[in-house]
């Protein structure tokens, strides 16, 4: 019983998590767009080491910008909504060129809240499959929770 109550409260995280993702990659796509100021950009690398010893690497994009709206001076971290790590070094480091430190860049920005910004609206595909699997989560963590299975 305990596991199917993990599951669930795993399963209910991940939920929120990407369903907020979701929905504010989805608002952003209305988002005004400013030019901005990339202020530091690099790849970010995380090695994993599994419980029998192998190891595996994700990389990242990390990018800082500047930007300017009604005078007012702010800076962003954010890439896009749906920022998922790759086992792709090369691909990383494609993404990471469209970002050179110093490059202008479209910064997207919420109208109500111009500290809440983005440089690619909208969500990726892998965002929606995690989504499904967080579902599955709490599908099966109610499931076992309420005796229907295990």
């Amino acid at each position: 019983m305990i596991g199917f109550i993990i599951v669930l409260v795993i399963g209910l995280v991940v939920l929120v998590k990407f369903g907020r993702d979701i929905l504010l990659g989805q608002k952003s796509r209305s988002w005004p767009k400013i030019s901005g100021t990339i202020l530091q950009s690099s790849l970010e690398a995380h090695h994993h080491t599994d419980d029998d010893g192998s190891t595996s690497t994700t990389y990242g994009v990390m990018v800082s910008y500047k930007y300017s709206v009604s005078g007012q001076e702010f800076e962003g971290n954010r890439r896009t909504f749906s920022d998922v790590r790759t086992g792709s070094r090369r691909r990383t480091e494609a993404l990471l060129a469209r970002y050179p430190q110093g490059g202008q860049v479209d910064v997207y920005y919420d109208p109500q809240d111009p500290s809440s910004c983005v440089l690619e609206t909208g969500v990726g595909g892998s965002t929606y499959v995690l989504l499904v699997f967080a579902v599955v989560l709490v599908l099966v963590g109610l499931a076992g929770v309420l005796g229907i299975i295990g």
